[in-house]
């Protein structure tokens, strides 16, 4: 080991390059396409960007990263449309299954409304809170 060194790098150009190096092996590996990004955006009448979801597709599966909604259009429906909308653009792209995870403050009764099921749950903050993944057939 001589050749190589192996020390603590936290910079975001560190990240990328393992991020990227992985991603590149399983796509080869697992002939596996470029994942395609599903987003719905939700926008104030002045163009002020208010919510949204975020999420990426691959093969069958939609992964839902980021949700989020201001806290002025939560319980008017928004929170649903948008979620059905990133629903609808992923399973236009063949999508048959969505998943996302949620923290124990954030919003898993919102998603079960949505007919997601708890697949797991972990300890998180020392106990303090819950990380819940949770999935749906779409």
């Amino acid at each position: 080991m001589s050749d190589v060194s192996i020390d603590y790098d936290d910079s975001q150009e560190a990240a990328k390059a393992v991020r990227d190096g992985l991603t590149a092996f399983n796509r080869h590996a697992a002939d596996l396409p470029e994942p395609l990004p599903v987003n719905v955006i939700v926008r104030d009448a002045d163009g002020a960007i208010k919510g949204g979801v975020v999420g990426r597709f691959a093969i069958d599966t939609v992964y839902i990263d980021l949700v989020w909604l201001d806290d002025s259009l939560k319980g008017k429906g928004v929170g649903r449309t948008m979620m059905g909308k990133a629903e609808d653009r992923a399973r236009a792209l063949g999508a048959t299954i969505a998943w996302l995870y949620t923290m124990s403050w954030q919003a898993r009764p919102f998603y079960e409304h949505l007919d997601y099921k708890l697949l797991a749950e972990m300890p998180y903050a020392n106990g303090r809170h819950r990380r819940y993944f949770m999935w749906k057939d779409l």
